[in-house]
């Protein structure tokens, strides 16, 4: 797959998801006591994306500070955003 853009992302570890209003685009908020987490879409948008994380969800790993998400994160909002977080990026595709 060819990547069409490239955004930075942050991991964040929280206890509560936080609101959309409180959430920074870039940043994927990690709750691992309650299995999920929460970021605005990657693309721009502003739509909220939940994902379930551990074993019935996405897998993520943290190495030198910098986050992967698999598998892949394809949105169904209108703007049918789908990227790849490796390494602390998200990669378009």
């Amino acid at each position: 797959m060819k990547t069409i853009r490239t955004e930075i992302i942050e991991p964040v570890y929280i206890k509560y998801c936080p609101l959309k209003k409180e959430m920074e685009q870039g940043r994927i908020y990690i709750s691992n006591e309650y299995g999920t987490s929460n970021h605005l879409c990657l693309c721009g948008c502003g739509e909220e994306c939940s994902l379930p994380m551990g074993e019935d969800g996405w897998k993520h790993t943290i190495e030198n500070e910098k986050i992967t998400i698999l598998p892949s994160i394809f949105q169904t909002f209108a703007c049918k955003s789908h990227y790849i977080i490796t390494k602390g990026k998200a990669n378009f595709v």
